[in-house]
């Protein structure tokens, strides 16, 4: 009895250690997520409403803004509120377009895309309370910093750029307003995401202590040892394939995506010659390489037609955050190296470090294989997989520059013998060039 008490102190006390540490690593996991996330937003939505206004501003001939005042309407005003409610229309989470003329009586409208409540031409608004210490800027023609605010017009994102006429006088200001009740509904949906996944992977870790605990009664401390350690390694392979899923369920055009790099990891890690524990480690590495990609906005990592060079500069930063997510993760340590390297080139032209062939992680050279000829040979809604003889052939030519040689010589192996073409692989599939692998695979 002495002793089967003492093995049940023992084993609360270690599930309670689990337990603890399973809570402090799912928090710094989910907070390090939300703040990348909540630092993207910000940034996204000020650059967005600050462009925006430039844009306009920049479009508004300001010689004109007095005569219209003074005048009326004529055919270039008409032309200009066009395009203007089509900037409107055509930007997320614009919900106000509009060109005033700042006087210390008020805003003086010169255009209003309002479709709900326009000011007409010559309107007077007061200014909004949130505005009151800018004014002094404002009458003297300044570009002010962005404004968020909550006043008549709702929980708003403000950005006022300048119009200046031809001898280079301020004459109105363009005033961008941003939604943020839509950016607020947006942000919270990404933030349940993160706690949803640190739930899972606090749930798992609390199973897995709990088996621990379980084994520790059933059987003596090595048989014990032993049998767990195979256990862990099975849950943690689950674990990971679970967060896998998650990634590829964040990217509609990539289902599968994470399980078939890590199926090709596998299968060239066992023709280099590794063991079999090396291939498990690589393969769980390379399931978690596109982590990163839980922190990218939707409108982004979903865009089905050419990225702007914003845009893919955000793709690009699925690396850097994938590493943040990973970097503390104790119980595998070696899970990071996937998600921040596999870009990199062996002629120093990848990303996020510039790394150089011999600097580059083993592990990550093999995934970066892996991961271009997924990239290449399956489907996506916009397009049809590669053809498998074209695929392999654009891999040989990467070879040495933009993939590791060896590498690439394993993989070419495999081909001939036909391991990597796909059972319903009939000769088709598209020729379309892809003259940026790794660009592509985003």
């Amino acid at each position: 009895m002495g002793k089967q008490f003492r093995n049940g102190i023992r084993r609360r006390r270690l599930l309670i250690i689990w337990v603890v540490l399973a809570v402090i690593m799912a928090g710094a996991i989910s907070v390090t997520s939300i703040v990348i996330l909540m630092s993207q937003i910000k940034h996204d939505r000020n650059m967005s409403v600050t462009g925006v206004a430039r844009l306009a501003a920049a479009g508004i001939d300001g010689d004109k803004i007095n005569a219209w005042l003074e005048n009326g309407k004529d055919d270039a005003y008409a032309a200009k509120f066009d395009e203007l409610k089509d900037m409107l229309d055509n930007t997320p989470y614009l919900k106000y377009l509009y060109i005033y003329q700042i006087k210390a009586d008020g805003c003086h409208v010169v255009f209003d895309t309002d479709p709900e409540n326009a000011g007409r031409l010559g309107d007077v608004q007061d200014f909004d309370s949130a505005f009151a210490a800018y004014i002094p800027a404002l009458l003297r023609g300044e570009e002010i910093e962005t404004i968020e605010s909550r006043d008549t017009f709702g929980w708003l994102l403000t950005h006022y750029a300048p119009v200046f006429d031809s001898h280079g006088v301020c004459v109105a200001y363009a005033g961008a307003d941003i939604s943020m009740d839509e950016i607020h509904a947006y942000t919270l949906n990404y933030v349940f995401l993160i706690v949803l996944i640190a739930a899972v992977f606090l749930v798992a870790c609390v199973v897995i202590g709990l088996k621990m605990s379980l084994d520790q009664y059933k059987a003596d401390e090595l048989d014990m040892l032993r049998r767990q350690q195979q256990r862990d390694k099975q849950l943690l392979r689950e674990l990971i394939e679970a967060f896998a899923k998650v990634i590829d369920m964040k990217d509609s055009y990539t289902q599968g995506h994470s399980s078939r790099v890590a199926k090709y990891t596998a299968m060239l890690s066992k023709e280099l010659g590794y063991d079999e524990d090396t291939i498990e480690q690589y393969y769980n590495i390379a399931l978690m390489h596109d982590i990163g990609k839980i922190a990218i906005p939707d409108q982004v990592l979903n865009k089905p037609g050419k990225l702007t060079d914003e845009e893919y500069n955000i793709i690009k930063s699925h690396t850097e955050r994938g590493y943040d997510v990973l970097q503390n993760i104790s119980l595998m340590p070696e899970i990071v190296v996937g998600a921040a390297s596999h870009h990199e080139r062996p002629d120093g032209k990848g990303y996020p470090k510039g790394l150089k062939e011999g600097e580059i992680p083993r592990v990550a050279q093999i995934i970066a294989v892996a991961d271009t000829f997924d990239a290449m040979y399956s489907d996506r809604p916009y397009r049809k997989r590669m053809n498998f003889d074209k695929a392999v052939s654009i891999i040989k030519d990467a070879s040495g520059t933009q993939l590791t040689s060896d590498v690439v010589d394993a993989f070419v192996r495999l081909a001939e013998r036909g391991e990597f073409r796909a059972p319903d692989d009939d000769g088709g599939g598209t020729f379309e060039d892809i003259s940026n692998i790794h660009k592509s695979q985003e």
